[in-house]
């Protein structure tokens, strides 16, 4: 076997740092792919000890194949605990290996875990820029990593950003009441309100989200569980997912919608469609769900640029 290039999290935070550009040009890149169907990306593989734990309890398998004129392949190996806090862990830590596509042998493995924080705020940066391109407050429901590297950046990224409004049922994040634009609310329903944007991060296993808590236009990111409703999804003016097929198979508030009948694809974008497709209309006006998964893609093609930019400066760790 040839030699396999180790990248741990220090190199990672070393070329890519805050650089929220850099991945979201990397994400872009990704859903050019996706939209162009160069990509293979089996529905991902839940690993969990039984049926009855947390649904954070798990592990997961996202392997992909991108074809084209600059094929790549890997995977990416996430496992998540609701109790890695208390053993002072990330909740969720993951591996990415990258394959060569003449060999199929693995070239490269890398710390996953900055690498998909990363990611998924930059799929946050992309629906914001499609949907509302000048925010004036964001509220981030659940402050653990995610919600606070949101509430961190994204005032630098959007300067019409005045307010960031947190909540979150556990997490202290007390130090964030330090930037002059952060506020802490006393609940969920307090800072959905006042927001056109909203950022849901948590770990709830139950939505909770009612159509009644979301008045005016607003943007609602789901990157969590269960936090929206059904009835959120079925009123919302557009629906978006990253990938209608992940969404169906993964056990989340969006797979029970299709498979009561309650949406069905004809009225789901997907968000490769929103940014690369030529038809565009007011549809995504109003009140406006788009409904993460995350997609191996993602990972990979970051992955990938960053295992490019380590071989160009002299190789691997």
């Amino acid at each position: 076997m040839s030699s396999i290039s180790l990248i741990d999290e220090n190199k990672i935070r070393e070329i890519i740092g805050d650089d929220c550009l850099f991945v979201k040009e990397c994400v872009l890149e990704a859903l050019r792919l996706h939209y162009d169907k160069q990509v293979c990306q089996p529905p991902k593989q839940y690993l969990r000890p039984s049926p009855n734990e947390h649904q954070l309890n798990r592990i997961i398998s996202m392997p992909v194949y991108i074809t084209g004129s600059n094929p790549a392949a890997g995977l990416k190996w996430i496992g998540s605990h609701p109790e890695n806090f208390k053993r002072g862990m990330e909740r969720a830590n993951a591996i990415i290996v990258l394959n060569d596509t003449q060999t199929n042998a693995p070239i490269a493995v890398l710390n996953g875990s900055l690498i998909s924080s990363m990611r998924t705020l930059a799929t946050s940066l992309i629906s914001i820029d499609s949907f509302r391109a000048q925010p004036r407050t964001v509220a981030c429901i659940g402050m653990g990593k995610l919600g606070r590297l949101h509430a961190r950046l994204l005032p630098g990224l959007y300067p019409s950003i005045e307010r960031i409004l947190g909540y979150s049922k556990t997490a202290n994040f007390d130090d964030l009441l330090a930037l002059p634009y952060f506020e802490k609310c006393s609940s969920y329903v307090d800072a959905i309100e006042e927001a056109d944007v909203v950022i849901a991060t948590t770990a709830a296993t139950s939505p909770y989200i009612i159509p009644s808590d979301i008045s005016g236009d607003k943007l609602m990111i789901n990157l969590s569980l269960m936090d929206f409703e059904p009835a959120v999804y079925v009123e919302a003016d557009a629906v978006v997912v990253d990938d209608w097929l992940q969404c169906t198979k993964a056990e989340k508030v969006f797979k029970y919608c299709v498979d009561q009948g309650l949406i069905d694809r004809s009225s789901v974008w997907e968000l490769s469609e929103v940014v690369y497709g030529s038809q565009r209309s007011n549809i995504f006006s109003g009140k406006v769900i788009v409904n993460l998964i995350g997609m191996a893609v993602e990972d990979i093609v970051v992955a990938r640029a960053i295992y490019e930019r380590v071989r160009s400066g002299g190789g691997c760790l």
